[in-house]
């Protein structure tokens, strides 16, 4: 899937980053690549959902990230 958004910092249970897209979705990428973990970046990635048995993170979709457009 196809995803464009804004790349935010969440500081919940040591912190992670997350993307929230155009429509407010928030996802959870498990790979984000370092030169995308810049808070408020506007990206578009593509990605699968991840899967993912159990998180601490409360928070989003989790997905695999497979190319940055």
């Amino acid at each position: 899937m196809k995803i464009t958004g804004k790349v935010v910092r969440k500081n919940i249970a040591g912190g992670f980053w997350g993307i929230i897209d155009e429509n407010g979705q928030e996802w959870r990428p498990l790979n984000l690549p370092k030169s995308l973990q810049n808070d408020g970046k506007i990206v578009t990635i593509n990605a699968k959902l991840a899967k993912e048995e159990m998180s601490i993170f409360m928070w989003g979709t989790a997905i695999e990230i497979i190319w940055v457009l």
